[in-house]
């Protein structure tokens, strides 16, 4: 049993062909880019997608026909909540309008009277980066796609479709729309309503795991993989990758630190006294569900910083930089908003902003109270997290992670032993587990990833009481900063 994995993420698609036993036999991958417009939006080409998908699977079918190995399946996870409206034949209308896209923000501020009702029914406030607000602008200001709009479709159905020809979406990208109700797994009359979407604009909701088809003739001819093998729906990429780094149970957290930062924790039902400080979504584990919370920028907002200010540097002096610099950054402080603040606030109007800066201030201060900032934000979100769930072990990932310095800070800052898994397949291998399950191949997804664990090294990472002390300190700091400067904002 061999599965092919894509793995459809923001910035690139990967393609990773493996063996029942986890073996990677075949691997691809294409890069691309969402176009940042003005006033937040942004935008990407449906093609985009498309053409890479066919690359990436002319590529490896090209390679295991050569090796003599057999594709059995497809498995499909995704990035959660862009949006393509397309007409009756399936052709999108216009460009994807991305997760990261901030024009609905005045749709979501209209909206905010209504959030218990809606937290209550689908586990998250009202927000621009869900799917929901996003079809509801596309109603109100383009009047004439949303006439014309046969499905609004998140990225992995509209790939699916191309597969088999069938439409669908499972519970993990239902549930990061804010119109499915998150205990009864179906599209909610009352969310509908508050939205102004038609549930026949809407694919059907299926569980992930779920085959939503057979691979096509056409496709097969295009691209020279088996005719007629199954097509699973694996679920989101963030609830793949946390399994695949082995948040199978309750008690272990992922927190990735990419582009944006997520910290996700497993829990068997949703919890009885759920407040809005989390999102409360289905896992792509059968029953299960997850709590989440996330930064808006990690990566992103690194990569702003040494282009504009390190772009002569190399990434070893960067490090260095960062390593020199003592913990709390000379006192400088970083509010790490750069694209607005997520859960508990959801607070469009927050901006990225450095504080205590003297004329002895110097380049490294302001990087590490960024990154510090970021761990700050993240450690908001990890309390929040204890609410609900006993959390006995962190496993950190994302490209963030790369450096031991942020790794170290990352720590230090939530006062608890991490550990990092070397690879950076996670959200493809947890995809693979989910696909193992749904073939037979194991009787669960736990099971799954029991046998083929984690390929890769293993680091660990311990916490120094004395920065983390001085964290707390600074922490309170920022959390007081953001209060005085956004808060009062909020209100008026």
């Amino acid at each position: 049993m061999n599965i092919l994995v894509l793995d459809v993420g923001t910035s690139s698609m990967r393609g990773i062909l493996y063996s029942a036993e986890g073996i990677e036999l075949a691997s691809e991958h294409c890069k691309y880019r969402a176009e940042y417009l003005e006033n937040g939006w942004v935008e990407q080409d449906p093609g985009d997608w498309e053409n890479a998908m066919y690359d990436i699977l002319r590529s490896i079918a090209e390679k295991a026909e050569g090796e003599n190995i057999r594709i059995d399946c497809i498995s499909v996870t995704a990035q959660r909540s862009s949006v393509i409206p397309v007409d009756r034949s399936i052709w999108p209308l216009c460009r994807a309008v991305m997760w990261q896209d901030k024009r609905t923000a005045e749709i979501c501020r209209q909206l905010e009277a209504k959030n218990d009702r809606i937290f209550q029914l689908c586990g998250s406030v009202v927000n621009p980066v869900f799917s929901a607000s996003k079809m509801t602008w596309i109603r109100k200001e383009r009047p004439d796609i949303y006439e014309k709009t046969y499905k609004f479709l998140v990225i992995p159905d509209f790939l699916i479709y191309l597969l088999t020809g069938n439409l669908c979406t499972d519970y993990t990208y239902g549930s990061r729309s804010l119109l499915m109700n998150i205990r009864t797994n179906q599209w909610d009359r009352e969310l509908l309503n508050i939205f102004e979407v038609e549930e026949e604009k809407l694919c059907p909701l299926v569980e992930p795991g779920s085959i939503c088809g057979y691979l096509s003739k056409h496709i097969s001819d295009k691209t020279g993989c088996p005719e007629g093998i199954p097509v699973i729906t694996a679920g989101g990429d963030q609830q793949c990758g946390t399994i695949g780094q082995g948040v199978v149970k309750e008690g272990i957290m992922s927190v990735t630190a990419g582009t944006g930062g997520f910290l996700i924790t497993a829990v068997e039902s949703v919890p009885t006294d759920l407040k809005a400080n989390v999102v409360c979504n289905h896992s792509s584990i059968k029953n299960q569900y997850i709590l989440e919370s996330s930064v808006l920028t990690c990566c992103s907002a690194f990569d702003w910083f040494c282009r504009n200010f390190c772009e002569k540097n190399t990434y070893e002096e960067i490090n260095a930089m960062v390593e020199k610099t003592p913990a709390g950054s000379n006192s400088v402080i970083c509010l790490p908003y750069f694209q607005g603040r997520s859960a508990p606030d959801w607070n469009n109007q927050a901006k990225g902003l450095f504080a205590n800066i003297t004329l002895h201030t110097e380049k490294a201060d302001l990087l590490r109270a960024l990154l510090e900032g970021i761990c700050y934000e993240i450690a908001n979100g990890i309390d929040n997290m204890k609410e609900y769930v006993n959390i006995q072990r962190i496993l950190i990932n994302g490209g963030l992670t790369n450096s031991d310095a942020f790794n170290q800070i990352q720590c230090d800052v939530y006062g608890m032993d991490l550990i990092r898994r070397g690879k950076t397949d996670a959200t493809a291998r947890g995809a693979l587990m989910v696909a193992l399950q749904t073939m037979g191949v194991h009787k669960t997804v736990e099971e799954a990833f029991e046998s083929i664990g984690y390929a890769g090294e293993e680091r660990c990472y311990s916490s120094d009481s004395e920065n983390r002390e001085n964290y707390r300190k600074c922490r309170e700091t920022m959390n007081k900063l953001y209060a005085d400067v956004y808060a009062k904002k909020m209100l008026e």
